[in-house]
């Protein structure tokens, strides 16, 4: 982290610990990131709980094959990888994967759907 200042550094901590409270544990990179200003990271925190807790009527499945096509639509390599595997732990199929990126190959181009291959090879390795 860039930030030196024990202050932020506090601030930032705290924020971190409630995100990962929040989100069972796990933090990424790009959140230690933004933690180098606790208002950016606390902004991603309060749009996550939004977007993630609650009553949510999308099942899990479909929702991080959403998630997953939208970092195919914005070339986000991070968010495919992370929420494509969270579609496949919450039930999703490889042919559900397959035709998902084919959704992403027919509106954002192949250019969209390369980052993505990376998904079937982790696969394959988990089976080998």
């Amino acid at each position: 982290m860039l930030q030196n200042d024990p202050n932020v550094l506090e601030q930032s901590q705290e924020v971190m610990d409630r995100l990962r409270e929040v989100r069972g544990g796990e933090l990424l990179p790009f959140h230690r990131k933004l933690a180098n200003d606790p208002q950016l990271l606390n902004a991603f925190l309060q749009d996550f709980v939004a977007c993630n807790r609650g009553e949510n009527v999308i099942p899990t499945k479909y929702r991080e094959l959403m998630i997953m096509l939208m970092g195919c639509s914005r070339g986000v390599e991070t968010t495919i990888k992370v929420h494509g595997n969270k579609a496949l732990q919450a039930g999703a199929s490889i042919q559900e994967i397959g035709e998902a990126l084919r959704i992403a190959l027919l509106v954002c181009g192949v250019s969209a759907v390369i980052p993505a291959a990376g998904l079937f090879e982790e696969l394959e390795d988990r089976h080998a």
